[in-house]
């Protein structure tokens, strides 16, 4: 047999079973890291630590427990798994698996895996790669359904993994991407699983010091990691990293103005103009796979019903909250979730109408119950959200409240069912739609359709059905139809597909914003 091919070296003429999307993005980052490579190596500079403020705090470094972004962001940092997320977040390149085959039938995929070694020295073995990929099948865990296909995994040999599929399974290297699948010292982790969490031991090219709660975690370099920089010598080009968790966004505005951070992330769209008027300061505004919403939770009555989701859609001015929230970042959304490769641009907008609303509201039986909106505390953005949102739900007859919680505890809540309306907002972590798809639309898939408890039957038949075929237009055709279902069952109340802007130094070099959302710390460097 003649099986399709991934390595470093390249991709062989016959596609391996995965996004179309993705394959494109990995040639055309490997040509630009080419080109790029001789230049950039005789400006980089190494050594030094970078301060990053973020409105995130990690949760765990546990990569099989969360599903925030506080923690999955951390995590990238210090984690590697089989495949990784590309330069741009769009594609995917050899992670530990240093190259990969694939059968004719796509049902065996057979995984060299490279010469590295974990953050204590010890060498990353075929029995760590089997005990990673065997925990996250545990059906507990809060990812375990990008791997409900997988019928075993198994070492061939000292050097090599195979994972046999039940049935064909087109985002199967898209999903062994995912911070979930991160490899993990096997020793370590089942030495105590508390502790790992703290003080991870993986592969990445940073390594946990210390993590201090609700304040910083410090990096520093992990002395045998495998990759390599421009300079040919390996990465990451500084020697550490602070994460601060800054929740408020003036202070992280303030502190990049005053140089107590180099680079800051989630930028609020009121104060992006401001910056770039500073010549020392660097503000991007980078297209991501997020989409900003009103998580609903459909246990509670009156969410649980259909009409009365609608109503409070109908009764959503975006229009507005575009401009007066993101000053016109973003796009008003026809989705329940990201525009990720499989998106239909096709599908009709819910139209702002406060009359449709109205008769929605009358048809649901509505009690008048009080909504309690939550938001983050020292979030002004979405408390601004908030506020546009009880004005236009008051003129449907809709009464509500907003709350306020720190982003911890909001988080927390919605994990347990406790909220009825949270305004927040996801990611994908991967380039392929099935994950947020099935996490969002799934009730079955383990987060309970992304605590919203959403359970619609055809729906998850579709997302079945279009796992199961490599067929991309056959895939477009069953998402659209989840993306038309659950968007039009009012899923959630959509707000925008907001953009994220960065701040950063001058001399932070090497910077940038991921589609997945986060960024390769790796590759920066500090030019001071």
């Amino acid at each position: 047999m003649t099986p399709t091919k991934w390595s470093s070296a390249g991709i062989s003429p016959r596609t391996w079973r995965g996004s179309l999307f993705a394959t494109a993005a990995i040639i055309a980052g490997g040509l630009a890291a080419v080109f790029a490579t001789a230049a950039e190596a005789q400006e980089i500079k190494r050594g030094g630590t970078l301060i990053m403020a973020r409105p995130d705090e990690p949760l765990t470094f546990d990569p099989f427990i969360p599903g925030d972004n506080g923690s999955i962001y951390a995590i990238e940092q210090v984690c590697d798994a089989l495949v990784e997320a590309d330069a741009t977040g769009l594609g995917l390149r050899p992670g530990i698996a240093e190259s990969w085959e694939v059968s004719p039938d796509g049902l065996t995929y057979d995984f060299k895996i490279r010469d590295a070694k974990f953050s204590n020295g010890e060498p990353v073995t075929v029995d760590d790669v089997v005990f990673t990929l065997e925990t996250l099948r545990d059906p507990s865990k809060y990812l375990a359904f990008v791997l409900k296909p997988v019928k075993s995994v198994t070492a061939t040999d000292a050097q090599h993994v195979r994972i046999e599929l039940s049935e064909p399974y087109a985002p199967l290297l898209s999903a062994l991407s995912a911070y979930a699948a991160s490899i993990v010292n096997k020793k370590a982790y089942q030495a105590s699983a508390e502790n790992f969490g703290t003080l991870p031991v993986c592969a990445g090219a940073f390594m946990v010091e210390s993590y201090e709660r609700g304040s910083t975690v410090v990096l520093k370099a992990n002395p045998y990691y495998w990759d390599k920089g421009a300079d040919g010598k390996p990465l990451p080009y500084v020697d550490g990293v602070e994460l601060r968790y800054v929740p408020e966004s003036n202070s992280r505005v303030l502190g990049l103005r005053n140089g107590d951070y180099d680079v800051i992330s989630t930028v609020a769209f009121n104060q992006a103009k401001s910056l770039e008027s500073d010549s020392n300061l660097v503000v991007e505004s980078s297209p991501v796979f997020r989409l900003d919403y009103v998580y609903l939770n459909h246990q509670k009555a009156p969410l649980n019903n259909r009409d009365f989701r609608l109503a409070l859609n109908y009764a959503a001015d975006r229009t507005a909250i575009l401009k007066a929230v993101y000053f016109g970042y973003g796009e008003v959304p026809n989705s329940y979730m990201p525009k990720v490769n499989f998106h239909d641009d096709k599908v009709p907008l819910i139209p702002f109408d406060i009359e449709k609303a109205k008769a929605l509201v009358k048809s649901s039986g509505y009690d008048g119950s009080v909504i309690k909106i939550m938001v983050d505390t020292g979030n002004a953005p979405s408390r601004q959200v908030a506020t546009i949102l009880q004005q236009g739900w008051e003129q449907a007859g809709i009464k509500s409240e907003i709350v306020e919680f720190d982003v911890g505890t909001a988080w927390t809540m919605s994990t347990k069912g406790e909220h009825q309306a949270y305004v927040s907002y996801i990611t994908s972590d991967i380039n392929d739609t099935d994950e947020l798809a099935t996490i969002q639309a799934d009730v079955t898939a383990g987060s309970q359709a992304f605590f919203s408890w959403y359970d619609n039957k055809d729906v998850q038949g579709w997302l079945t059905e279009a796992r199961r075929t490599s067929d991309p237009a056959k895939r477009a055709e069953l998402y659209s139809k989840v993306q038309a279902q659950t968007y039009g069952d009012g899923y959630s109340v959509p707000l925008n597909f907001a953009p994220v802007i960065n701040g950063r130094q001058s001399y932070v070099k090497g910077f940038k914003q991921l589609a997945n959302g986060w960024w390769w710390l790796k590759d920066v460097s500090l030019d001071k």
